[in-house]
């Protein structure tokens, strides 16, 4: 793409982005006066009409398609030999470069890009179309934190993307068995390929690996992955357990779509949220009984009434004195010592 204007319309501003298939452009369209990203068929693709139709007509499938996690498409075309699709322009990165770049994200950090992904995933299946290939390279981090899944293409480009995986060892990384196999793509192909990111990101690296298409696919074919929080002690087991289920070999033996793994994720942030919040209490009850707070008895399972009376005596509380009641009982003292005289006489004149 030259500097000049393409259609007469969009004018080349920097060169962001070359992939085997195609070469990603920021552009200007003049019309709309507003940045865009235009990618272009690599010539010796372009070359191939039958290839340069699919890649036009994915677009076109999918240029309807509206989710705040998906990249907008705005334009279609050609121009002369380029073959281009006009997009949403994202400023920021992708999750390739961000993983390169970055330390490990935690589990709160994966699961923030994981789930918007998974979302993404959702719209596309529930209007019928699949990704097909999906990787950490067509999945963009923008500058403000959204997430934004690029490239989607039509259910009936699936096979064309199979096809490209015998040239694409990076590729094959993140392909499902059956699409390895050279099996059409369905919404669990998908899921597979979430699950593996959402590993990478958990794990520093995806769970398979080779140098080759041949090695890669052997691998996601006939070995099991080791368990995220083997490879990662730190990762809890039920998330680990739903990475798992999201890589069984069988499609459906997993989530059946984007949206089902999303809730599943969500799922787990929810059981996690609600574990730190009763420890955090288990935390402030211990630490109350530490203190001697009132009403936290250490010895007891529960707390009894407690007698205010007996509670003031044993700490050494003053009782209020009851004086009229003082001077009741000396009267009768009194008047039982005044009576001695009068029953000693009646003892010795009768009894003496």
């Amino acid at each position: 793409m030259s500097e000049t204007l393409l259609q007469g319309r969009y004018r080349h501003l920097a060169e962001i982005g070359r992939g085997e298939y195609t070469v990603v452009y920021k552009a200007l369209d003049t019309s709309l006066d507003r940045t865009v990203t235009v990618k272009v068929l690599r010539e010796r693709y372009a070359a191939d009409a039958d290839f340069a139709e699919s890649f036009l007509d994915a677009a076109r499938a999918t240029a309807a398609l509206s989710h705040p996690n998906l990249v907008a498409i705005y334009d279609i075309g050609s121009d002369r030999d380029l073959h281009y699709v006009v997009s949403e322009y994202v400023e920021g990165e992708n999750l390739e470069s961000f993983l390169t770049s970055h330390p490990l994200p935690g589990p709160k950090k994966a699961l923030d890009i994981a789930l918007p992904i998974c979302e993404a995933l959702g719209a596309a299946h529930r209007a019928g179309y699949v990704h097909g290939h999906l990787t950490p390279r067509n999945v963009l981090l923008s500058t403000d934190g959204q997430v934004k899944v690029s490239d989607l293409r039509a259910s009936e480009a699936a096979p064309a993307a199979a096809a490209e995986t015998a040239r694409s060892p990076y590729l094959a990384l993140y392909l499902s068995p059956e699409q390895l196999m050279g099996r059409r793509a369905t919404p669990a192909s998908d899921v597979y390929s979430a699950a593996i990111i959402l590993y990478e990101m958990l794990t520093g690296r995806p769970p398979f690996h080779g140098e080759l298409f041949a090695e890669v696919a052997e691998e996601h074919i006939r070995r099991e992955p080791a368990l995220v929080h083997i490879a990662n002690p730190h990762i809890p087991d039920s998330l680990s357990d739903t990475v798992h289920r999201a890589l069984a070999k069988t499609s459906t033996d997993r989530y059946r779509t984007g949206s089902d793994l999303a809730q599943a994720l969500r799922d787990f942030q929810r059981e996690s949220a609600t574990r730190e919040f009763m420890e955090a209490v288990q935390i402030d009850e211990a630490a109350a009984a530490g203190l001697g707070v009132p009403g936290r008895p250490e010895d007891d399972a529960y707390s009894w009434p407690v007698d205010a009376e007996s509670v003031g005596a044993e700490e050494g509380a003053r009782l209020p004195i009851d004086f009229p009641g003082c001077l009741v009982g000396i009267v009768a003292l009194v008047a039982t010592l005044g009576l001695i005289p009068l029953w000693l006489a009646v003892y010795l004149r009768y009894f003496w």
